[in-house]
C-alpha cells in the first residue's frame, strides 16, 4: 500500500474516483486540521509529552503500562524472525510514501522544537463546553462505573443509556446568568 494515511483521511482512495494523490493530500490535511488535538502515539514514550497530554485532558495515567491483546505474541514473533529491510527497499518505500511522510511531518513539526521539547498545550477548560463529565482515570473506570447507579445502565432492550452531568456553572452560563 502506498500513502495509506493520506488515502484513509481523505476518504478518496477508490480507484474509480481517479483523484490525484496531491488532491487526496489536500483533503486529508484539511480534515485533520479540523481537530483541536491530535495525539502522536509514538511521542507518548516521551515523559514530557505524556505529561502535557495528561494535563491537557485533565486525566492522569495515560502512560500507565498496558498492552494490546497480541503484544506478547507479536514481540515473540519479531524476535524469532526479525525484519531485515535492505537499503534499496527502504529507499523505495520512502519514495512511494513521500506524501504520507510529508503529511506526518507537517502535522508534527511543532512538536520537534529546539527548546528541549517543552510542550505548551493549553489546559482543558471544562467551562467552555455545555456538557461536563467527571474526570476518572481509565484504570479506575470499572470501579467507578460499578458505584454509579442510575448514571449508566442497560435499557429495556439492552441498549446502554448515558447520562451526562451538567455543572452549575455551565447551566448558569447557558441560562445567561
Amino acid at each position: 500500500a502506498v500513502n495509506c494515511y493520506t488515502q484513509y483521511f481523505s476518504g478518496l482512495s477508490c480507484p474509480e474516483f481517479n483523484i490525484s494523490t496531491m488532491k487526496q493530500y489536500q483533503v486529508a490535511k484539511a480534515k485533520l486540521h479540523r481537530y483541536n488535538f491530535i495525539v502522536v502515539l509514538e511521542k507518548l514514550s516521551d515523559p514530557k509529552y505524556a505529561a502535557a497530554v495528561e494535563q491537557f485532558f485533565g486525566v492522569p495515567g495515560i502512560t500507565a503500562k498496558r498492552a494490546a491483546f497480541c503484544e506478547r505474541s507479536s514481540h515473540g514473533a519479531n524476535k524469532m524472525h526479525p525484519l531485515v529491510i535492505k537499503n534499496d527497499t527502504m529507499e523505495k518505500l520512502i519514495d512511494l510514501n513521500k506524501v504520507d511522510i510529508g503529511l506526518y511531518k507537517e502535522l508534527t513539526d511543532c512538536l520537534d522544537r529546539e527548546d528541549g521539547q517543552n510542550y505548551d498545550f493549553p489546559k482543558l477548560d471544562p467551562s467552555m463546553f455545555d456538557n461536563v463529565t467527571e474526570k476518572v482515570p481509565y484504570h479506575e473506570f470499572d470501579k467507578w462505573k460499578k458505584n454509579q447507579p442510575g448514571r449508566r445502565h442497560k435499557g429495556e432492550e439492552g441498549n446502554e443509556i448515558n447520562i451526562t452531568i451538567v455543572s452549575e456553572a455551565t447551566e448558569e452560563r447557558r441560562l445567561g446568568h
